[in-house]
């Protein structure tokens, strides 16, 4: 019998994005005044944007998630976008 896996169910945490903003952002020595702010934004605003939506899928979180920071680092947005991604 074979079996399948189910995807696991995770929920956004904001303080998780803020701490993996901070953490990428000083990998790219960003001030850590300015990565506490670019995190604080970008964790605003897509609580925002989850508000009406019930389900997202990871990626689409992603892409999100990269396109709020890239308004205020593009190579902290780079850094995001390209992670998780084989070379």
């Amino acid at each position: 019998m074979r079996q399948v896996k189910r995807p696991k169910q995770i929920e956004f945490s904001e303080e998780q994005l803020r701490e993996d903003l901070r953490r990428e952002a000083r990998v790219l020595n960003i001030h850590q005044g300015a990565a506490d702010l670019i995190a604080g934004e970008v964790a605003t605003k897509l609580e925002k944007w989850l508000e009406d939506k019930p389900t997202i899928t990871q990626s689409d979180l992603d892409r999100r998630i990269v396109m709020e920071v890239k308004k205020y680092n593009k190579d902290l947005a780079f850094i995001l976008g390209e992670r998780n991604k084989l070379i």
